[in-house]
């Protein structure tokens, strides 16, 4: 009964990742460039921060769906993975994955950030935001992680038994403890919340401030667009912190092979979320 619930349970996670790879990498590129498409043409977001911070952001998300799925799809049809391969793609895809994800990531909170400033009551805060100052940060958060992707150039290698991996521990701690749940996800979520909430607040006063009605309007779109954004990093990211934390806490039983498979098909469905995250605009 047990190896055929274990079986069970690996086929349950292959058809998984099949489709929701074709489905991720789909909607993922279509979503993007079509955002893309609507704020390089359109002219009311033309020269505008957070239009700026989006498009900035879907670049990156492509960069991150076409550096990871198409190993992932062609490691679902033919059950070799290429990390497990080749050392070079091993450390280029390590590196690339976590270029891309990071710099969508700090993007957003940026892009918050930034609609918290244009939508503020003070007028010194809303002259802060300017799109020089989103260039600027822009610039500094891709040498940010370019230089923190080196950590993954150089100790990522193929190790048997484990495939693709880190073989430093103490980096493997700092990426365990520190990166996957705190600076990849909880704290792009509490600044992405934190200033999105205070930008809808501040979007609810602009009605009393004599402002043009089509500037209104544009600020009332451009912060719903944001909180979106915000409300799937949520719905999408909860699932990947919380499943991090009971991996750090809760040690599974490399003998209890059923346990070891479930965990597994948990892990494929929150790694899904996570690129979903990055897939649905």
């Amino acid at each position: 009964m047990s190896s055929s619930s274990i079986a069970t349970v690996e086929d349950i996670k292959k058809k998984y990742l099949f489709y929701s790879d074709i489905f991720i990498i789909t909607v993922g590129l279509i979503s993007n460039l079509s955002l893309i498409l609507i704020f390089v043409t359109l002219r009311p977001f033309r020269g505008k921060q957070c239009a700026f911070f989006l498009t900035v952001e879907s670049i990156s998300n492509i960069g991150l769906l076409l550096s990871n799925y198409p190993s992932f799809i062609y490691r679902d049809i033919t059950g070799k993975d290429p990390e497990n391969i080749t050392v070079v793609w091993c450390k280029l895809q390590s590196s690339l994955s976590q270029i891309f994800g990071l710099c969508s990531l700090f993007t957003i909170c940026f892009l918050s950030f930034d609609q918290f400033m244009s939508t503020n009551p003070r007028p010194h805060w809303r002259q802060m935001s300017t799109l020089k100052l989103a260039r600027r940060l822009t610039f500094f958060n891709v040498c940010f992680v370019v230089l923190h992707s080196i950590l993954f150039l150089i100790f990522t290698e193929i190790i048997k038994g484990q495939g693709c991996t880190l073989y430093n521990p103490i980096l493997y701690s700092y990426f365990t403890f520190f990166y996957y749940p705190i600076l990849s996800s909880a704290i792009p979520l509490l600044v992405t919340v934190t200033f999105s909430l205070l930008a809808y607040r501040n979007v609810r006063r602009i009605v009393r401030r004599q402002i043009a009605v089509v500037r209104r309007r544009l600020d009332h779109q451009l912060t719903a667009m944001v909180l979106a954004r915000v409300f799937n990093i949520v719905l999408l990211g909860l699932p990947f912190i919380i499943f991090s934390l009971y991996q750090v806490n809760f040690s599974t039983t490399q003998n209890n092979q059923l346990e070891v498979a479930i965990v597994s098909l948990a892990s494929s469905i929150v790694s899904s979320l996570i690129y979903l995250n990055f897939s649905v605009r």
